[in-house]
């Protein structure tokens, strides 16, 4: 199996796995600094498998459609500013403001702090169907990395 290159530039070997802007990326030494990493590979171990994905009929869990707006309204209802939020459950004041416009997705772990921190359900099993997705789809093709984008492909 050919050894997997980063996301964001190409370059191998894989050091980590990142979040960056709300996206899961592969991420070599060099730019594995630019999001939050996730999991870091061993030294001498490289990333020679993406972990498996998930059974086509086993439940998952998704966030709601309109977070947004059930973020807004129960801290708008509690009177909390979204600088305290932020402060409490650890997370950037920018990075809430663009989940409460829907610029920005939460990731399952910041839609269960805010459920805690405000009071509300965020989080919602989705039963899988046997057809695959759209999604699904789309991981069988190799989609060029952010490094091909930004060369022009080069």
């Amino acid at each position: 199996m050919a050894e997997l290159s980063c996301d964001i530039c190409g370059r191998t070997p894989v050091r980590a796995q990142i979040l960056l802007e709300g996206a899961k990326l592969l991420a070599c030494a060099r730019c594995m600094k630019s999001g939050k990493i996730i999991h870091r590979f061993d030294e001498g171990e490289q990333a020679k498998e993406a972990p498996p994905p998930p059974s086509p009929m086993a439940a998952s869990e998704e966030v709601v459609e309109d977070y947004a707006k059930r973020i807004r309204e129960a801290r708008q209802k509690a009177k909390i500013p979204i600088a305290v939020v932020a402060e409490r459950i650890s997370e950037k004041e920018s990075y809430l403001h663009g989940i409460e416009t829907s610029r920005l997705t939460p990731t399952i772990e910041v839609a269960r702090k805010l459920e805690k921190e405000l009071g509300i359900t965020l989080i919602e099993k989705v039963e899988a169907s046997s057809a695959p997705s759209a999604a699904a789809a789309k991981k069988k093709f190799s989609a060029p990395t952010l490094g091909d984008m930004l060369e022009g492909g080069k």
